[in-house]
């Protein structure tokens, strides 16, 4: 099934890791509604270690109380990587093939499923790891002389979006209509080059910075 998922991806000009980034970047965006996007297929057993294994994390992680150095996120990546090469050993052993279209659909949904608590394992730990960061610096906030306010970003026109994102007129307003808001959301972060979300306000008529 990981197989097939790789091919998919690159049938469709992408690759596996661009595709898992893109379910992260929407759930950092606190969309929690992608399970009904991705089916209720859910397959229980992953789910289960998943969780476990993010769990177990988040205790060891408490009891050490570590710092968030590159050791830390190096623990992290090879959780991680244990975790995948879980879902390859179960998906090797898996025979049967695609009959029909409906089956290949039925397998994405799936696949979409365990993607998704990729991601949800991914921000517990980031969460974590924010925390200790926010104690560590709370001591010099507080000593701090001077406070740097950040600009906001005011709202765009679409020729304005379309300037900043490298991109026509027509292809925003096209992703606008085609793509649910949190998607479009996510679309305007990977072609910001700071990263930023945006979104459409019928109010307005303008984009503002996603919150």
């Amino acid at each position: 099934m990981w197989e097939q998922f790789i091919a998919r991806c690159k049938s469709k000009g992408t690759t596996a890791t661009a595709t898992l980034t893109q379910f992260i970047e929407l759930y950092l965006d606190d969309i929690d509604n992608l399970d009904a996007i991705g089916g209720d297929n859910l397959d229980k057993r992953l789910d289960s270690k998943i969780k476990a294994s993010v769990e177990e994390y988040l205790v060891t992680s408490n009891n050490s109380n570590p710092s968030p150095t590159n050791e830390t996120i190096l623990a992290i990546c090879s959780r991680l990587d244990k975790l995948e090469s879980q879902l390859k050993s179960e998906s090797s052993n898996e025979t049967g093939a695609i009959h029909n279209l409906a089956d290949l659909s039925e397998k994405i949904e799936g696949i979409t499923a365990r993607m998704t608590q990729f991601t949800e394992a991914i921000i517990k730990i980031q969460n974590h790891l924010n925390n200790q960061q926010k104690r560590g610096n709370k001591s010099y906030n507080n000593n701090s002389s001077f406070i740097v306010h950040t600009p906001r970003m005011q709202p765009l026109s679409e020729e304005g979006l379309a300037s900043r994102l490298g991109v026509s007129q027509e292809t925003v307003r096209e992703q606008r209509i085609k793509l649910h808001p949190p998607l479009f959301v996510a679309w305007c972060k990977g072609k910001d080059k700071s990263g930023m979300g945006w979104e459409f306000n019928e109010n307005t008529g303008l984009y503002h910075p996603a919150s």
